[in-house]
This record gives C-alpha cells, structure tokens and sequence, in this order.
C-alpha cells in the first residue's frame, strides 16, 4: 500500500505500531500431538504478537585508545559487545494462547513441579536448537505495512511478565517479557 494521502509518516492511529512474529521452538512442537485445549498444550507452532514496546538495543563496536607520544589515537576493536536482553510488551490475546506459549517455553528451561531442565524430555540430541527459535519484530507505518525488520537469531525467553487485571480501566490486559539472542539482523523493507 502506497501513502496517497497528504498525512504526517509520525502520525500513530493505534499504540501497537510492533509485531512479533516466531517459530514455536521444536521442543514446544511435541507438547502439540495432545489434541484440545488443556493446561498441557500449546496451539500454534507459528505465534503472532502485537506488541506496544520494545527497545531495539544499542549496538556497539568500542574503540581501542592507544596511547603515542602525549597523544591518542583511536582504532576499531573489530568486535561487537554481547548484545543485552530485550524486552516486549504486548496485549494478551482473548484465549491467553500468547502468554500460556512463553510460559510453557519457559517451564521447558526449568519446570515449575520438578525444578529441572526439561521435565518431559520434549529435547532431542541438538539441545540448544530444540528450545531456540529466530523472533523478528516489524516495524509497521501509520497504514499498518512493514517497514523495518528486526531479526534476533537462536532466542528463548527469560521472563515472563506479570498480569495486572484491572476492571476499573477498559483498557486490554498486558505483559511482557524478556528474550535474550545471539545475533541481530535489521532490514528496511518496501
């Protein structure tokens, strides 16, 4: 969709301008061979957040100071620091289906019964594959297209949220959490 109309690119009609888009990791997969809705299933294998916020990180390559004869001169290190967690907010959809996915994603990487790591031996032989998944954020413009795309490779959660029901507000229920990542990718897209 092309802007025909004479409007402000920083004009925002709605607050969740962000979605989240990922791969239920193939650990989280094995949980869907129960059929229904139950306590014990998760029911996408592809989940969709709109999200309201997000801290893209900064990115860092420092300099090396070398110090010459009372002056100093700067050259690259070369490297990138190790990138920091991020963390989402998004708007809980009406069957808790994006929450309930993190929070079995989590209890996968320490279970709230057993207090270990993969309680139901859902991971096979490539352990680390099994409970990560690649998470891209979309920037999306005041018509709701996709223009940016943030790409966090081998992600798994950290933390989740908490929920604060209010009935006094009319506002949606809300949450968070917190992923780390190895890499990060970002594209412009048209």
């Amino acid at each position: 969709m092309v802007n025909h109309y004479q409007q402000s690119i920083l004009n925002k009609s709605r607050v969740d301008k962000f979605k989240l888009v990922f791969q239920v990791p193939s650990a989280l997969n094995k949980i869907n061979k129960q059929s229904g809705r139950a306590s014990s299933t998760i029911i996408q294998e592809t989940m969709q957040f709109s999200i309201y916020g997000v801290v893209v990180p900064t990115i860092t390559v420092p300099a090396l100071e070398i110090r010459y004869s009372g002056s100093t001169l700067y050259n690259s290190t070369h490297s990138k620091n190790s990138y920091p967690p991020v963390t989402v907010n998004f708007t809980i959809d009406n069957e808790y289906n994006n929450y309930w996915v993190i929070y079995k994603w989590i209890n996968l990487l320490h279970d709230e019964y057993e207090g270990v790591f993969d309680a139901d031996n859902l991971i096979s032989n490539d352990i680390f594959k099994d409970y990560q998944t690649d998470i891209t954020i979309y920037g999306l413009d005041e018509f709701d297209n996709e223009r940016i795309k943030f790409t966090y490779t081998k992600a798994f959660p950290t933390d989740l949220g908490g929920l604060n029901f209010n009935y006094r507000e009319s506002g949606e229920i809300e949450s968070s959490f917190t992923f780390v990542y190895s890499q990060l990718h970002a594209d412009l897209l048209s």
